[in-house]
């Protein structure tokens, strides 16, 4: 029998919520299609903050940022500063590309207050809007190729156009939307540290899991493998 993985999911969990509940079928989704057994758990900021964060890669094999609201967003510089450092696969959805991008240029050097880099959300409430990818990268094109473009966000954030270049330096923008915003966008620099502005476990069902959920998960049990033959 395959080694179960292990799945850190961070956000604030909440029934109500149709994205986390999409967040857990979409994992599920992808169990069933690839065979392969899944744990998952979820913690919220703080608690994720309170874990043991040096051994945490030890346990779980990758990291879910699910949407939010978020009860305590200013976690989030910690938490993604963390996760940057670690060598197993992040995957973040919705809200918290707002989070990475203030994240990153405040890093960069840049004056958030002064320079309004990114808006605040486009869309009210918990309405889920349809929006069109475009402008595939490479990577994104095959994860796409048989499937339309169209996917569901209830966030969605405008940034000015001279950011997106300066964000291409250091990420890969896997896709646009309608707006010629970023909608995917993967860390240069790390092994599998990609985020989505839309919501990917909302168009996931038993019988299609959607590319970008499987296409973690595949990475996630394809590193695991490796760290477990290195290890050996």
């Amino acid at each position: 029998m395959e080694k179960t993985i292990r799945i850190a999911i961070i956000g604030n969990y909440n029934f109500a919520y149709h994205s986390h509940n999409a967040t857990n079928k979409a994992i599920q989704h992808v169990e069933k299609v690839l065979d392969h057994p899944i744990n998952f758990f979820w913690f919220s900021e703080q608690e994720f903050c309170e874990q043991d964060l040096e051994n945490f890669t030890d346990i779980y094999n990758g990291v879910f940022i699910a949407p939010g609201p978020y009860l305590k967003p200013f976690y989030f510089a910690s938490i993604l500063k963390t996760l940057e450092a670690f060598d197993i696969p992040i995957l973040g959805t919705g809200e918290v590309f707002k989070l990475l991008i203030q994240y990153h240029f405040e890093m960069k050097g840049f004056d958030l207050k002064s320079e309004k880099i990114i808006s605040d959300n486009l869309l009210s409430g918990n309405q889920f809007s349809q929006i069109n990818l475009d402008k595939f990268s490479s990577e994104c094109d095959k994860l796409y190729i048989h499937r339309g473009g169209v996917e569901y966000t209830s966030s969605r954030y405008s940034i000015l156009p001279q950011y997106s270049d300066i964000l291409a330096e250091d990420f890969e923008i896997g896709a646009r939307n309608q707006y010629f915003d970023p909608e995917i966008i993967k860390l240069k620099s790390h092994p599998f540290f990609l985020f989505t502005m839309f919501c990917p476990q909302i168009n996931s069902t038993e019988d299609i899991p959607h590319p970008v959920i499987t296409y973690f998960i595949k990475n996630v049990i394809r590193i695991s493998d490796i760290k477990e033959t290195e290890a050996q």
